[in-house]
């Protein structure tokens, strides 16, 4: 068994002592709860990738953008097998039964909708100043204002004024697009 590498391990203790609560909480913010996923083997599984990362000597510069990427692609890396292994287990006549429902959420009308929705609020976003924009965008992810401090190193009073000015000019540039949002 290869000798494990204490200055990775220290630092991999750092890291979780510092950002640990923003990985459960990204995992948790991710998961499905209808896939009978369980949030903490997700964990486990990314705790071994961050420690694999910093055994390769992996300089990290931005940690928390870092952990926040490797906490959202194991999570669907996790999503992506339980579904594969569903899709294997359904027999041909239980997936056309699937296709018959008529689900409101998947009418052509609705996603295009959703669709042109979608497209106003990037186009939208885009006029924002770059600060705002990132904040509003990881307000938008779920993210909380001391989560967005810490990962942006921000105040948390600077991540709630860039949040909160992003929000209304961004109310304003989708009224100019034409979208009125409540």
């Amino acid at each position: 068994m290869p000798e494990r590498d204490p200055r990775a391990i220290a630092r991999l203790e750092e890291l979780l002592t510092r950002y640990g609560v923003l990985l459960r909480s990204v995992i948790r913010r991710h998961c499905p709860r209808d896939l009978g996923i369980h949030t903490g083997d997700i964990e486990q599984e990314a705790r071994v990738r961050l420690w694999r990362a910093l055994e390769r000597e992996k300089e990290l510069p931005d940690p928390a953008s870092y952990i926040y990427r490797i906490a959202v692609t194991t999570t669907i890396d996790a999503v992506r097998r339980v579904v594969a292994r569903r899709e294997e287990q359904l027999e041909p006549e239980a997936t056309v039964a699937m296709q018959l429902v008529d689900d409101a959420e998947n009418r052509p009308d609705v996603r295009m909708d959703r669709r042109e929705l979608m497209a106003g609020m990037v186009k939208a976003l885009a006029t924002l100043a770059d600060d705002r924009r990132r904040a509003v965008e990881l307000h938008l992810q779920g993210l909380t204002l001391s989560e967005i401090a810490d990962l942006q190193s921000w105040s948390e009073s600077r991540a709630r004024n860039l949040v909160y000015r992003g929000l209304d000019d961004l109310r304003q540039a989708l009224r100019r697009e034409g979208i009125e949002y409540p």
